[in-house]
């Protein structure tokens, strides 16, 4: 059972790949062996950019709020299922430090909380616009009304959800269309028998591409703030 917090304070970092590595190329240096196999797995150069911008602002950004060199830091990514390294991220070097990372091509997010369990989406708002996006993404009672079949409020209801299952851990293991899209603000079960979450959307400045962004922080209690930095 998650106790009631006294503090609820999440710290976000939203950039575009260039920003998040502080020049045209992606800072790899930082990245440590796992983190290099993936990056040079992707086929896309977008999305092996948007990875390698990802991983570097996290190990950037935590080995400045840590005092560590950024290349130092440990994470394990054990999948809960199956056991390969491309689950959650969790900092062996600090375990009461929660983080969460999203990307698209054009955007990167880290999320970090001490207040507990954190989880962070981006999508782009014109991802959730596609023929068929209702039956993937949404409850049966929100197809219903159509009250967010279609963008932007279809991108806003997934990025929420997706927030919401990272911070509980189980991801999309949960099958989206399964639950009802979070109300912003508001502590609440996301998942039956899980622990309530708290999410909040936030609006990306400037972004000429158009996303929505969501962070979730488990626990209830104290009202969610998200610093953004």
């Amino acid at each position: 059972m998650v106790s009631p917090r006294t503090e609820a304070r999440v710290d976000l970092w939203l950039r575009a790949p260039d920003a998040a590595t502080r020049g045209e190329a992606p800072d790899v240096d930082v990245l440590d062996v796992v983190e290099l196999q993936r990056w040079q797995r992707f086929r896309h150069v977008e999305s092996a950019r948007s990875y390698a911008a990802a991983h570097a602002l996290a190990r950037n950004e935590i080995g400045r709020l840590l005092g560590r060199e950024p290349s130092s830091l440990r994470f394990d990514r054990t999948c809960a299922t199956c056991g390969a390294p491309h689950g959650r991220p969790r900092l062996l070097d600090d375990p009461a430090l929660h983080l969460s990372l999203s990307r698209t091509p054009d955007l990167v997010a880290l999320a970090v909380s001490r207040s507990g369990p954190v989880g962070v989406d981006v999508e782009r708002r014109q991802a959730a616009s596609f023929d068929g996006f209702a039956e993937v993404a949404l409850h049966p009672g929100e197809r219903a009304t159509g009250a967010v079949a279609v963008s932007p409020d279809g991108a806003v209801a997934w990025v929420r959800k997706e927030a919401a299952l990272k911070a509980l851990g189980v991801g999309l293991r949960v099958d989206p269309a399964s639950m009802r899209t979070p109300t912003e603000g508001q502590a609440g079960e996301v998942v039956a028998g899980l622990p309530p979450v708290t999410l909040v959307d936030v609006r990306p400045e400037p972004d000429p591409a158009g996303h929505a962004v969501a962070v979730a922080l488990v626990g209830s209690g104290a009202p969610l703030v998200v610093r953004r930095h």
